[in-house]
């Protein structure tokens, strides 16, 4: 499915989008703007954070990467607006993702600022830390049990193991717990929490109700649509069933931009929203198409279907995220009657009745 460019909103993010460099500062609204922040040897090249003047200092929307290029992104990005690292009074987190809450550390240490999370995100990083220690389930029994070969699984991992991420990120728990509706800042009662599971149980979009802009993290983004993937050492619930909600959900907001984690700021948030759950139905069908048509496991699925890069492309953790991905897509699929789990060690993936009446009829119904 080619990807529908949306309304661009920023012209010189578009632009530094378009010419792989980092975007300037920018004012989005009065009392609020745009800091890139640089994530070094990424194919992402930075992550927008978002400022909010308070009363008595600021708030951020998310840190960014835990690298000290990223650090001085930040200290120079606050300093050309007026601000400094002491001005930070709430972090608002998105998600709990390296390159969203990598920085917070650093920051709360010289601020005392106060960590804003939603209460089911702050669960994902308890359980996370406490798998590291002990996971009831390991990456390669994972993977084995996805379909993937002995061979397979030692190229993913090794692969993994040579990528360039920080070896061990301080994870910084949240000291304020909001859920949907909550209006966490102080001095600042147009911003709303909205809770949008998918990306992660606990991700949060921020609704600014007076400057008629939401803040999106990951949950919807300009031209790519975002991972929706088991996390390692986290039982997978319905992610996909939860995101697809998310995003009806929010596109009834009123709204003249949507200010995302990556790329670049845009508008018409609803055609947005609406291309992206047509992408997602099409992939249903496609998927149902393998199973009908032999695929078995869920690595053999992830290998008959379309990706951008194309499946003997991806490598490591890129296609390990294809192949949670893939298994998401089949959960709901699973979850919905359309295709059943004959066998989990490994997987054995059938159609649940008639496979084409199943093709037919789902991109008329409502996911």
């Amino acid at each position: 499915m080619t990807a529908a460019e949306p309304s661009v909103a920023a012209r010189q993010q578009h632009e530094a989008w378009l010419e792989r460099r980092v975007p300037s500062v920018e004012r989005v609204r009065p009392g609020l703007w745009s800091l890139p922040i640089t994530i070094p040897n990424s194919p992402l090249r930075y992550v927008l954070i978002y400022v909010i003047e308070l009363p008595d200092g600021i708030a951020l929307v998310d840190t960014g990467w835990p690298h000290d290029e990223s650090w001085n992104a930040l200290e120079s990005g606050l300093e050309s607006i007026g601000f400094s690292v002491e001005d930070v009074r709430y972090v608002l987190i998105t998600h709990s993702h390296t390159d969203h809450h990598g920085l917070t550390h650093r920051i709360t240490e010289r601020s005392g600022a106060l960590v804003v999370m939603h209460a089911v995100e702050d669960e994902v990083i308890r359980e996370l830390e406490a798998g590291k220690s002990g996971a009831s389930e390991s990456d390669t029994e994972w993977l084995s049990a996805r379909g993937a070969s002995e061979e397979q699984r030692l190229v993913i991992q090794t692969e993994k193991a040579q990528g360039s991420g920080p070896s061990e990120p301080v994870i910084v728990l949240p000291d304020i717990l909001i859920t949907d509706g909550d209006r966490p800042l102080p001095g600042r009662p147009d911003v709303v929490a909205l809770w949008t599971p998918g990306h992660t149980r606990g991700h949060l979009c921020f609704h600014l109700e007076n400057d008629r802009v939401l803040i999106s993290g990951d949950h919807v983004l300009p031209r790519i649509t975002p991972h929706v993937t088991r996390a390692s050492f986290v039982p997978l619930d319905p992610a996909l069933t939860n995101y697809l909600e998310s995003l009806k959900r929010i596109s009834a907001l009123d709204v003249d931009e949507v200010l995302p984690a990556h790329e670049y700021r845009f508008s018409d948030l609803h055609a947005r929203i609406d291309f992206m759950l047509a992408h997602h139905e099409e992939r249903f069908l496609e998927i149902l198409a393998a199973v009908r048509d032999g695929a078995r496991t869920t690595w053999d699925v992830a290998e008959r279907i379309s990706w951008s890069r194309g499946w003997d492309a991806t490598s490591g953790f890129m296609r390990q995220t294809a192949l949670a991905e893939t298994y998401t897509h089949l959960k709901h699929l699973e979850a919905t009657g359309r295709v059943k789990h004959a066998s989990q060690r490994p997987d054995e993936w059938v159609i649940e009745g008639d496979a084409q009446a199943h093709a037919e009829t789902l991109i008329h119904q409502e996911i």
